[in-house]
Parts: structure tokens; sequence; C-alpha cells
């Protein structure tokens, strides 16, 4: 039998962020900052009634694509969030309404069925580097697919940033910078064809690309 180690299956918290206490009686949590803040988050269970209302998303902090949040695309999280919210969402307290930094697929589900919503929340202020880059190291959820990686690049261009900083700044070759520029250069009309975006390639990337060419001659 090999000693290989297997690979985890499933979600893990990524450790930049780490936990570093929890209590069973409060439901709170610290999570230390890359810059070495510790910030506090308490548990609260958001009603169904309120789930759309007083929760909200950045997609610039978040990283979702929330268009491409269709029933069939969060078909697997619907048979269970009802009976079982495996994780709760993380998010920021923005003054009566709560946004969410990592759990958007979950929120979504929530919002379909009218289920309630689990969310580890802080009162304490977070720049929006802070809020970025928390919800990049949580993330606890599917990875982003090209698109929606493409969607937050796009901010940074228009922020300035070319695409060698780009690269640079978010850890990626610049070849999938290009790749993710040209993915979300596609018009949303055609991505909301597709009911299940997230399994869309490069190449029907560049094949849509070529179609809205061919609509717009």
């Amino acid at each position: 039998m090999s000693n290989e180690r297997r690979k985890t299956i499933g979600r893990q918290l990524n450790t930049q962020a780490s936990m570093v206490d929890m209590t069973g009686t409060s439901r709170s949590q610290v999570f230390t900052l890359k810059t070495g803040r510790k910030v506090t988050f308490r548990f609260v269970r958001v009603p169904a009634s309120d789930v759309e209302s007083k929760t909200f998303v950045n997609q610039e902090n978040n990283g979702r694509d929330q268009l491409a949040l269709t029933r069939e695309s969060l078909k697997s999280i619907i048979q269970t969030i009802k009976f079982q919210q495996f994780f709760p969402c993380i998010g920021i307290k923005q003054g009566e309404r709560i946004e969410i930094l990592d759990g958007s697929r979950r929120r979504a589900s929530a919002i379909y069925i009218r289920t309630g919503l689990d969310v580890m929340v802080t009162d304490e202020n977070l720049s929006a580097d802070e809020a970025r880059q928390l919800a990049k190291d949580i993330q606890t959820a599917k990875e982003h697919n090209l698109r929606e990686i493409g969607l937050r690049l796009i901010a940074l261009k228009e922020s300035g940033f070319n695409q060698k900083e780009i690269a640079e700044l978010e850890g990626l070759s610049q070849a999938k910078v290009t790749r993710a520029l040209q993915a979300a250069s596609v018009p949303q009309d055609l991505i909301s064809l597709f009911p299940v975006q997230s399994e869309l390639s490069f190449s029907d990337y560049k094949i849509l690309l070529e179609v809205n060419e061919k609509l717009s001659e």
C-alpha cells in the first residue's frame, strides 16, 4: 500500500487567515488578517424573510459573478441547504446589512428556496484591501471560474494597472490574465444562455467572442 498522503477531498479553509479561537457558548471566531490584525466574528442566523434584503454581495470583494448563480448551477447546494448548511458564510456588518465576503452561492441558494442563512459576522471596519484579501484567504466554496477571475481583473485594469502588474499582484501568469480578461469581455446576454456558466472553457469563451463579433457586423 502506498504511503503517499491522500489529497483532502472537499472544501478547506486557507490558513493565511487563521482561526485562533472559538467558543461553543458565544459561537465567536477570531481571524488573524495578513496584516496581523485580529478580527472577531460572531455567529448569526439570518431569517429566510431577511436574506435577500439584509445581506448583499460586492462582487469586487467576493469575486463571484452573481449573474451566473442560476438555480441550475446551484442544484447541489439547494438540495442540502434547507436541511443543513455545512459552512456558515463570512460577512461584514455594513450599517443595517451584511456584506457577504464568502458564501454568495449559499446566499443565492437560500434566497431561491426561502430558507435562513448562517453567517459569521464582524462589526469591525475592514479596508477594501483587507476585505478582498480575507475573502480570498477564507474561500470555502467552489473556485472562481475564468470569467469571474477576469471580472475581478477588469477592476484592476480600470484602476490603471497593466497586465504584467496585474499578473504579479494576483500571482497569475500573464497568459492566464489574458485568458481571464478575454472571458470577462464576453457580453452577459450571451453568457446568460448557459444555465451552468462555470462549465464553460476558454475555447467556449473564444467561440462566444467570435459569435459576438459576427452579430455586431
